[in-house]
């Protein structure tokens, strides 16, 4: 498994002012992160299910990254502008 990683820049008073509402900034950033990927790839094997079965078609693509990959090689979801 690939991982890719972030790097967020913030000043220190920001860094001091988060300091005040929450514990461990970087487990709250990887949080938010991994639930908005959650949920986006729900959304997306969702469309491509739905895609498939109204062009009465089978769904080859196995496990979740493989089916995002298939949701953009066929047209059913693009990059976010």
């Amino acid at each position: 498994m690939i991982h890719t990683s972030y790097t967020v820049g913030i000043t220190t008073g920001e860094y001091k002012a988060l300091q005040y509402v929450m514990t461990d900034q970087k487990d709250w950033i990887t949080n938010a992160l991994t639930n908005r990927a959650r949920i986006a790839t729900e959304e997306i094997q969702n469309l491509y299910t739905n895609f498939k079965i109204n062009k009465g078609e089978a769904i080859t693509a196995v496990g979740s990254t493989a089916i995002i990959e298939a949701a953009y090689a066929e047209g059913v979801i693009g990059i976010a502008t």
